[in-house]
């Protein structure tokens, strides 16, 4: 079982932080480009949403694959653009799926890839399934607002799809999780003057994710009997700058060894591993016969790590 095809879409409006600085006068540019590690986001234009983000990925994808091969369809999403019926029920309708399919909605945010392998993974146990699709795409932009300094900097709309095959000498786990829903309101959206606008307590998350990431670090060590030199790429969510340092600092994780792209994509919630990995197998750093580890983290509050042999 391996990962075999990515394919991701960004929101077509770039804006720069030195944009923001224009707006936002009193802002300290250099020093929000050194915490957050954003230099360009990727947003929704007026003609785009959630949808056409996860079209335009999963059709570049089945179009190399083709529509009759796929079994089975997860959309993780927070920010879907159906909820009732599911988003999944109805990009199985725009792409001609197979009617036989199993398609659904998982509402996951940052840990969301990592939940959707689990759940991919064990339907392919189970069932037999051959390929299934785990698509993760989040528009965080419609909920921020023009003058939010902790949010506006570091978020970005974006979607990937992911094909997992059941073939080769690949695997995917064991899994950990952690789940802490007391920190839930330190990233949620709030209702103020009838609409939603996205809030980030970014100390209490930055301390639950420094207390419990390594708990699931070593979790996963320990369950895959693996040493951490073992390990020969590490790919964690994409949260900001000053997270990524914290936690490579704190596990010792070797600089050849530790992968980052939040420099010009920003953090993409969901869609930050999968798009990290279509980068890292793009410039060869992710290649086959490696042990990867992969980390997401954040809103839920929520920790899911796997292990994946490529």
């Amino acid at each position: 079982m391996q990962i075999t095809d990515i394919e991701f879409t960004l929101g077509s409006k770039k804006e720069t932080i030195e944009q923001l600085g224009k707006y936002n006068q009193g802002w300290d540019i250099e020093k929000i480009k050194d915490k957050t590690g954003v230099h360009i986001r990727h947003l929704l234009r007026a003609n785009e949403d959630e949808k056409t983000l996860v079209i335009n990925a999963t059709k570049k994808l089945i179009n190399r694959v083709g529509v009759h091969k796929i079994d089975g369809l997860i959309h993780v999403s927070q920010s879907a653009f159906s909820r009732l019926p599911t988003s999944a029920c109805l990009i199985q309708d725009i792409l001609k799926l197979p009617k036989s399919i199993m398609a659904f909605d998982l509402v996951q945010g940052c840990s969301g890839f990592v939940y959707g392998l689990s759940v991919a993974s064990s339907m392919m146990d189970q069932f037999s399934f051959r390929r299934v699709l785990i698509v993760c795409a989040d528009t965080y932009s419609r909920y921020i607002l023009e003058d939010d300094r902790t949010t506006r900097p570091i978020f970005s709309d974006g979607a990937a799809a992911v094909l997992l095959e059941n073939k080769g000498s690949g695997s995917i786990g064991p899994f950990s999780f952690i789940t802490d829903g007391s920190g839930g309101d330190s990233l949620t959206l709030i209702n103020k003057n009838g609409k939603e606008n996205l809030f980030m307590d970014g100390k209490k998350i930055l301390q639950f994710t420094m207390r419990e990431v390594p708990i699931v670090f070593n979790d996963l060590l320990i369950k895959s009997g693996l040493d951490k030199e073992d390990i020969d790429l590490f790919i964690f969510h994409q949260a900001s700058a000053v997270v990524l340092r914290r936690l490579k600092s704190k596990l010792k994780v070797p600089d050849e060894k530790w992968f980052e792209n939040i420099n010009e994509k920003g953090n993409t919630t969901s869609a930050t591993i999968p798009i990290a990995i279509a980068e890292a197998k793009k410039n060869k750093i992710y290649k086959a016969n490696m042990k990867i580890m992969l980390i997401g983290f954040g809103v839920g509050l929520s920790v899911a790590g796997c292990i994946v042999r490529s």
